[in-house]
Protein backbone atom coordinates (compact mmCIF):
# COMPACT_ATOMS: atom_id res chain seq x y z
CA UNK A 1 0.00 0.00 0.00
CA UNK A 2 1.56 3.22 -0.99
CA UNK A 3 1.10 6.53 1.29
CA UNK A 4 -1.54 7.92 -0.80
CA UNK A 5 -4.24 5.58 -0.67
CA UNK A 6 -3.01 5.20 3.39
CA UNK A 7 -4.24 8.94 3.34
CA UNK A 8 -7.61 8.55 1.47
CA UNK A 9 -8.72 5.41 3.53
CA UNK A 10 -7.82 7.18 6.70
CA UNK A 11 -9.09 10.49 5.26
CA UNK A 12 -12.43 8.53 4.53
CA UNK A 13 -12.63 7.21 7.73
CA UNK A 14 -11.86 10.23 9.88
CA UNK A 15 -14.72 11.85 7.48
CA UNK A 16 -17.34 8.76 8.19
CA UNK A 17 -16.57 9.24 12.04
CA UNK A 18 -17.33 13.16 12.23
CA UNK A 19 -20.76 12.68 10.03
CA UNK A 20 -21.74 9.89 11.92
CA UNK A 21 -20.75 11.65 15.07
CA UNK A 22 -22.95 14.64 14.01
CA UNK A 23 -25.61 12.61 13.20
CA UNK A 24 -25.87 11.38 16.65
CA UNK A 25 -25.57 14.25 18.33
CA UNK A 26 -28.20 15.85 16.15
CA UNK A 27 -30.75 12.86 17.71
CA UNK A 28 -30.18 13.10 20.73
CA UNK A 29 -32.38 14.94 23.05
CA UNK A 30 -31.16 17.92 24.33
CA UNK A 31 -32.82 19.58 27.61
CA UNK A 32 -32.72 23.57 26.31
CA UNK A 33 -36.45 23.06 24.98
CA UNK A 34 -35.28 22.10 21.35
CA UNK A 35 -37.54 19.66 19.41
CA UNK A 36 -36.49 16.07 19.96
CA UNK A 37 -36.07 13.79 16.91
CA UNK A 38 -39.25 11.98 15.93
CA UNK A 39 -40.66 9.12 17.81
CA UNK A 40 -38.56 10.35 21.25
CA UNK A 41 -40.32 12.23 24.07
CA UNK A 42 -42.32 10.70 27.04
CA UNK A 43 -43.04 7.02 27.01
CA UNK A 44 -44.34 7.04 30.88
CA UNK A 45 -47.49 6.42 31.82
CA UNK A 46 -49.56 8.78 34.38
CA UNK A 47 -52.27 7.00 36.30
CA UNK A 48 -55.23 9.57 37.92
CA UNK A 49 -55.48 9.48 41.29
CA UNK A 50 -58.41 11.38 43.45
CA UNK A 51 -59.71 12.58 39.96
CA UNK A 52 -56.57 14.46 38.83
CA UNK A 53 -53.53 13.72 36.86
CA UNK A 54 -50.93 15.95 35.73
CA UNK A 55 -49.08 15.95 32.46
CA UNK A 56 -45.83 18.05 31.71
CA UNK A 57 -44.77 19.10 28.00
CA UNK A 58 -41.07 19.95 27.74
CA UNK A 59 -38.76 19.43 24.69
CA UNK A 60 -41.94 19.60 22.48
CA UNK A 61 -42.92 16.03 24.11
CA UNK A 62 -45.52 15.11 27.22
CA UNK A 63 -43.97 13.30 29.63
CA UNK A 64 -46.00 10.60 29.35
CA UNK A 65 -47.96 8.92 26.38
CA UNK A 66 -50.24 6.55 28.20
CA UNK A 67 -52.75 8.34 31.26
CA UNK A 68 -54.82 5.28 32.95
CA UNK A 69 -57.86 6.51 34.43
CA UNK A 70 -60.89 4.38 35.71
CA UNK A 71 -64.12 4.41 33.59
CA UNK A 72 -67.51 6.04 35.09
CA UNK A 73 -65.29 8.84 36.82
CA UNK A 74 -64.67 12.51 35.97
CA UNK A 75 -61.19 13.69 36.42
CA UNK A 76 -58.89 16.58 35.69
CA UNK A 77 -55.97 17.16 33.19
CA UNK A 78 -53.31 19.75 34.24
CA UNK A 79 -50.90 20.56 31.75
CA UNK A 80 -47.68 21.98 32.56
CA UNK A 81 -46.11 23.60 30.02
CA UNK A 82 -42.21 24.03 30.98
CA UNK A 83 -41.55 24.68 27.17
CA UNK A 84 -41.25 28.28 25.49
CA UNK A 85 -43.95 26.86 22.81
CA UNK A 86 -47.45 26.89 23.61
CA UNK A 87 -49.10 23.74 23.70
CA UNK A 88 -52.82 22.38 25.16
CA UNK A 89 -54.18 19.05 25.23
CA UNK A 90 -57.26 17.25 23.83
CA UNK A 91 -58.87 14.36 23.69
CA UNK A 92 -60.61 11.96 21.15
CA UNK A 93 -62.36 9.07 20.42
CA UNK A 94 -59.55 7.98 18.35
CA UNK A 95 -56.63 9.59 16.29
CA UNK A 96 -58.61 11.61 13.70
CA UNK A 97 -62.08 10.93 15.59
CA UNK A 98 -64.62 13.19 17.65
CA UNK A 99 -63.39 15.58 20.27
CA UNK A 100 -64.36 14.27 24.04
CA UNK A 101 -62.70 17.08 25.86
CA UNK A 102 -60.16 20.18 25.58
CA UNK A 103 -58.26 22.16 27.74
CA UNK A 104 -59.45 24.75 25.49
CA UNK A 105 -56.66 27.67 26.44
CA UNK A 106 -53.46 27.59 25.58
CA UNK A 107 -50.72 27.35 27.89
CA UNK A 108 -47.91 29.36 26.78
CA UNK A 109 -44.42 29.19 28.16
CA UNK A 110 -44.08 28.26 31.96
CA UNK A 111 -47.79 27.92 32.37
CA UNK A 112 -50.54 26.01 33.64
CA UNK A 113 -54.46 24.38 32.03
CA UNK A 114 -56.42 22.39 33.62
CA UNK A 115 -58.76 20.32 31.15
CA UNK A 116 -61.98 18.33 32.95
CA UNK A 117 -62.72 15.00 31.74
CA UNK A 118 -66.38 13.52 31.85
CA UNK A 119 -66.53 9.98 33.08
CA UNK A 120 -65.64 7.43 30.27
CA UNK A 121 -66.86 4.22 29.08
CA UNK A 122 -63.56 1.53 29.23
CA UNK A 123 -61.79 1.46 26.39
CA UNK A 124 -58.87 3.45 24.94
CA UNK A 125 -59.20 6.90 23.68
CA UNK A 126 -56.76 8.82 21.96
CA UNK A 127 -55.28 12.68 23.24
CA UNK A 128 -52.86 15.47 21.07
CA UNK A 129 -51.52 18.62 21.55
CA UNK A 130 -53.34 20.40 18.39
CA UNK A 131 -51.13 22.83 17.92
CA UNK A 132 -48.37 20.31 17.72
CA UNK A 133 -49.97 16.80 16.62
CA UNK A 134 -46.76 14.91 16.96
CA UNK A 135 -46.98 15.74 20.87
CA UNK A 136 -49.58 12.40 21.74
CA UNK A 137 -50.72 9.91 23.33
CA UNK A 138 -53.28 7.27 24.87
CA UNK A 139 -55.95 7.66 27.43
CA UNK A 140 -56.61 3.95 28.64
CA UNK A 141 -59.68 3.69 30.38
CA UNK A 142 -60.07 0.31 32.48
CA UNK A 143 -63.38 -0.81 34.36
Amino acid sequence: MNLTSFALRRGALITLIVVFATALAACSNSSDGSEPADGEGGTGTATVADGAVEITAEGLAFDATTIEAAAGEDFTITLVNNDSAPHNISIYTEEGGELIGSAGATAEGDQTVTIDVSALDAGTYYFQCDIHPDMNGSVEVSA
